[in-house]
């Protein structure tokens, strides 16, 4: 029962349009709540509520209160925007969006407080993702029950929670959005264990653009065709998924019936927003992972460092791969024994190999064996550089700490 009263969320918050779904242990699957909502707010004018949406829409349009739109360009800036004398940060007005959208989980679940929501967006950045964070966080929810992921991270939560008929080979989305035309392609390295899930991105957004669909002059299907064929050259693919507005209106039905042929596929919406209902499952779940997810996004290496406990020297991982790298911040304290080093050892999870790196701790003060406290932390800077920071704290009040701190950058693409 108490499984049954966990409430697990996805959503997929758009620059125009942001989806909702949840997880269902009746069916186990996500049902979406909330499809297609417009992401914009609006302040009345007479009684200085919040709607949003289409009724935010509407009320904007007569002139009755004070449309917010843009909220994805204001999570960007650091500026503050005014709406009616106040001012408010970009993350203060989607913890608004939030607030009043999620309220309709409240229909089927009138009680229950959400255990782990994943918010998917297209393309991940350090300030986006942390004002995102800073939206969930003034809307009640910490660190460990909001978590921000990309839509191709979604995609691969999304098709591996499939059945797995539809990827025993590799698995394919055409994305038509208003940015254009991409295509993602999972691949899957069965051998390792857990498998491992990478994902290969083609974009054709500069040849196929949403804003060319106008100009009745083009053959959209012929770029179409030829742009998918050259993405599909010599690949073998189990299921093939097309989303994205750019695809409505029927047009493109010949081709992807063409494309089609020999493969399974899925035309459809809501796929990011179920994908990260998925990966809030997972996330929300004890135990070990059928598969290592690797996208533009997560670290290919798992840190760890060689520790002496229960009469053995044991692996502690301090990082995981398939963790994304904005999402690492992780400290632990250590006791070096004879030594005035830190070694550290990174294991990629694509190759296999092994790396060990050591930090050398100059200036650390003399004292007995096994008398000095060292909190180490482990960071990214991006992808591919992990950031190590090491302080002194010393011993007690027996021996006071330094606070001396040693900070090392270690590139992961030369590991």
């Amino acid at each position: 029962m108490a499984e049954e009263r966990k409430l697990i969320v996805g959503y997929d918050l758009g620059e125009e349009y942001s989806e909702i779904s949840c997880y269902s242990y009746k069916s186990f699957e996500p049902l979406p709540i909330g499809s297609r909502i417009p992401t914009v707010l609006c302040l009345t004018n007479d009684t200085l509520n919040w709607l949003y949406g289409e009724e935010a829409q509407e009320c904007a349009a007569k002139d009755k209160g004070i449309l917010v739109d843009n909220i994805f360009e204001k999570l960007l800036s650091q500026e503050t925007t005014s709406i009616g004398g106040v001012e408010f940060t970009g993350s203060q007005l989607l913890e608004k969006f939030f607030r009043r959208t999620l309220i309709l989980l409240k229909k089927d679940f009138p009680t229950e407080l959400i255990t782990k929501i994943v918010v998917t967006v297209r393309d991940t950045s350090p300030t986006l993702v942390a004002n995102i964070k800073e939206a969930l966080f003034l809307l009640g929810i910490e660190e460990d029950r909001g978590t921000v992921i990309s839509h191709s991270s979604a995609y691969i939560y999304y098709a591996l929670s499939q059945d797995s008929s539809l990827w025993i080979n590799d698995v394919g989305l055409f994305d038509f959005a208003k940015e254009g035309l991409k295509y993602y392609q999972i691949q899957i390295n069965r051998r390792t264990k857990p498998k491992v899930a990478s994902i290969v991105k083609k974009d054709y957004s500069n040849i196929l653009t949403y804003s060319m669909l106008e100009d009745k002059e083009i053959d959209h299907a012929y770029i179409l065709e030829n742009a998918a064929n050259q993405a599909l050259y010599k690949q073998i693919i189990s299921t093939l998924y097309f989303t994205g507005e750019g695809f409505e209106g029927g047009w493109a039905e010949d081709v992807l019936k063409k494309l089609s042929v020999g493969r399974r596929a899925f035309i459809g919406t809501g796929m990011y927003s179920k994908g990260a209902c998925y990966a809030a499952k997972e996330m929300s779940e004890e135990g070990e992972s059928q598969y290592i997810l690797i996208d533009e996004d997560m670290i290919n290496n798992s840190v760890y460092l060689l520790v002496y406990g229960d009469g053995k020297m044991q692996e502690h991982m301090i990082a995981k791969a398939g963790t994304p790298w904005y999402e690492v911040n992780n400290t632990v304290e250590i006791i070096p024994d004879n030594m005035r080093e830190i070694n550290l050892f990174f294991h990629n999870i694509m190759t296999k190999e092994t790396v060990r790196e050591s930090f050398i701790l100059s200036n650390l003060p003399e004292r007995p064996n096994k008398m000095t406290r060292l909190g180490l932390n482990i960071s990214f800077i991006s992808k591919d550089l992990a950031k190590i920071k090491i302080k002194d704290l010393g011993f007690g009040d027996l021996y006071p700490a330094s606070n001396h701190i040693w900070e090392f950058n270690i590139a992961q693409n030369t590991l």
